[in-house]
């Protein structure tokens, strides 16, 4: 190979090295991307409350938790942007609702968040609704998660300024919080009791739920059965609340609902959970639940018996034919149960001439029922209901007799 060959092979590797090495950092970027990104993106997750159970779809954002749900307090520098004289979320009020209680997901860049916020901020607290109170009773938090926000914990900055919220927290389960108001009950990670006034609202942001299994419960206490009602007298630190001076305090929630995303990021659905007293479970769904039992085939009702009974005479029906395991055969006449029959056959006797429905229904060992019916022609003793007869002569006897009018009748007579 010539100088000149040699130098343009040599020109050409090293343009292809260069290209390369331009590349490679951006594919190793988006890779490394990829593999920092938390498990929610593939995650499902759910709210279950008795036999309710709701898919949620996280709130998205691209802002921390934090400043997503921002929470305004006073006992700040002015320059700080939590610094406000709101004390309550003024970043969740698209979805607050007065003497409401919302619960709901958000998915920011740090993660997945549970995030509660009771009532609905007023600017102008006039116009706003009355206070309330709710605690809540929480296990199964991460171990690895985080408290965003608690809304109020501004006394645990200011050991000044009396706390109108007690926040009790499991060691284990107090990171990101500010401090606590002591041991909360045996096997509970945490006891939140909230107390606001007129106009404003309370809550709380736990970030973590992205990663491993994911079952936190909420046992909560709505209004006068609150851990904390404002004018009781079990916070043995302070003297009882002056309910003439802060009536404000005693409103009630009405109602407590899932917030989830649509698929039109700019919406999103409100749904009522059923009750303000049964226990609450967050979930994320397994990839891969166990399946769960085959549901045995539903059974199959079948009736046998005449389509004609005669009046005064037994008949019976059956229900021969019927599959399914069957536990218990409930039959009717007209409507009418008989109590007495509650076999797989009915003997019945009729005692006038009419139309009549029997039915039968199965209910099988796993409580799924089928129906079958039958209609049943009642006639008198001879056969023919409703129909007037000939003193002495049968059906026998008048064709007897009509045939012999008719060769009678076709005989030749004789000349």
């Amino acid at each position: 190979m010539n100088a000149t060959r040699y130098t343009a092979a040599l020109s050409g590797l090293v343009v292809v090295l260069m290209i390369t090495a331009l590349f490679t950092p951006v594919a190793s970027a988006d890779s490394h991307q990829a593999d920092e990104s938390t498990d929610d993106e593939d995650r499902t997750y759910r709210i279950v409350q008795g036999d309710q159970e709701l898919t949620v779809d996280p709130i998205q954002g691209d802002v921390p938790v934090e400043a997503f749900y921002d929470y305004r307090y006073s006992y700040l520098p002015r320059d700080d942007p939590a610094w406000g004289r709101s004390f309550s979320s003024e970043g969740t009020t698209a979805y607050q609702e007065d003497d409401t209680s919302i619960l709901m997901l958000y998915e920011g860049p740090e993660g997945m968040s549970l995030v509660a916020v009771h009532d609905r901020y007023h600017e102008d607290r006039d116009d706003g609704t009355d206070g309330g109170s709710v605690s809540w009773e929480i296990t199964g938090l991460p171990e690895n998660g985080e408290w965003a926000v608690i809304d109020d914990d501004y006394g645990w900055r200011n050991e000044s300024v009396t706390q109108d919220d007690i926040h009790q927290l499991h060691p284990d389960h107090r990171n990101g919080a500010a401090g606590s108001n002591g041991e909360p009950p045996p096997g509970v990670d945490a006891r939140l009791s909230w107390v606001w006034t007129d106009g404003r609202a309370d809550g709380m942001a736990y970030r973590g739920l992205g990663q491993g299994d994911v079952s936190i419960m909420i046992e909560p206490a709505f209004n006068e059965n609150s851990y904390h009602r404002y004018g009781d007298q079990r916070r043995p630190d302070v003297e009882p609340d002056d309910l003439e001076d802060e009536a404000g305090y005693n409103g009630t929630i009405d109602e407590w609902q899932v917030i989830t995303a649509t698929d039109d990021s700019e919406e999103f659905r409100r749904i009522s959970l059923d009750s303000l007293e049964d226990d609450v479970v967050v979930e994320h769904v397994p990839e891969s639940e166990p399946e769960s039992e085959p549901e045995s085939p539903a059974p199959t009702a079948a009736l046998s018996g005449p389509e004609q009974a005669v009046v005064g005479e037994a008949v019976t029906f059956s229900t021969s034919g019927t599959t399914g395991e069957i536990e218990r055969y409930e039959w009717t006449v007209d409507g009418d149960p008989v109590e007495a029959a509650d076999g797989s056959t009915l003997t019945r006797t009729f005692d006038e001439p009419t139309t009549t429905e029997v039915e039968v229904t199965v209910t099988a060992a796993d409580d799924q029922t089928d129906t079958a019916s039958k209609t049943v022609e009642i006639v008198e003793s001879d056969g023919i209901a409703g129909r007037e007869q000939t003193p002495g002569f049968g059906v026998g006897a008048t064709i007897a007799a009509l045939g012999a009018v008719i060769l009678l009748t076709v005989r030749p007579i004789a000349t």
